[in-house]
């Protein structure tokens, strides 16, 4: 373990095997560090558990109070999982009521700037790219990728290996497999790059393909939509979740 002499570490803090901290970070009470997990200069760490073999870059703040009014006095926490890479400056608010926690998955990647508002539920193996901002309770589910200077409204649901354009303003949620642009975001096809680097098969991909142009057919509305993926494409695992993602939207799908 090393820990830079100019470091704060409160006594309730545990720290696991081979941790670093560098000069002027300050780690709070009750946090937890996993094994191998290395944590840069000037960080701020309160009410975290991280996971180990995590990478914590110059400036990130983790676990202070979410920017509501009237929070005070309330336990709440931040839960980062293994693997994860925060880069310079990243925000992270904690849960806005009491025992509630802002969920980081393993392997994702937060690069600079990026904020995470309190409440968020962030998958695995998710990429979020410089400057992009979420408020609060937004999901963003496994290996979806959001790239710079994204704006999220709250409450928003980012399906699984979606990718959000650069610059876009998010206000409905954006369907799995799909790739969105522009203010207001706006459907603009499959993610296929995404898909192919995780070894979708050709036939999947173009059910995804065929699914997503129903919807955007203007001879369909939404309903009519998914009875003709389900005529189609039935007994396709990613379609059903597709149909369910629709289903369950609470803000309206991005089209």
């Amino acid at each position: 373990m090393t820990i830079h002499k100019s470091a704060e570490i409160d006594p309730s803090a545990v720290l696991g095997k081979n941790v670093s901290v560098g000069p002027f970070s300050i780690i709070g009470p009750g946090v937890k560090v996993g094994d191998n997990t290395q944590i840069g200069s000037h960080v701020l760490l309160l009410a975290t558990q991280i996971g180990k073999d995590c990478r914590v870059f110059h400036g990130a703040c983790i676990g202070e109070e979410p920017q509501i009014a009237g929070f005070e006095g309330i336990s709440s926490f931040v839960e980062i999982g293994d693997g994860a890479v925060i880069r310079e400056y990243v925000t992270i608010h904690r849960g806005a009521k009491e025992g509630q926690k802002t969920l980081i998955g393993k392997r994702c990647l937060l690069m600079n700037y990026v904020h995470i508002a309190h409440d968020c539920e962030i998958g695995d193996d998710v990429v979020i790219v410089n400057y992009t901002g979420l408020s609060g309770h937004v999901i963003v589910e496994s290996n979806a990728f959001v790239s710079g200077q994204v704006g999220i409204h709250q409450f928003v649901r980012i399906g699984k290996f979606a990718m959000v354009g650069g610059k876009a303003g998010v206000n409905q949620d954006i369907l799995p497999f799909s790739m969105v642009e522009g203010t207001p975001a706006r459907l603009v096809g499959t993610n296929s790059i995404g898909m192919r680097r995780h070894d979708f098969s050709p036939e999947i991909r173009g059910s995804i393909k065929k699914s997503l142009k129903f919807l955007l057919a203007p001879e369909m509305n939404t309903s009519q939509a998914i009875l003709k993926m389900q005529a189609e494409f039935e007994k396709v695992d990613e379609i059903r979740y597709l149909i369910n993602f629709i289903k369950n939207s609470s803000r309206g799908i991005t089209k």
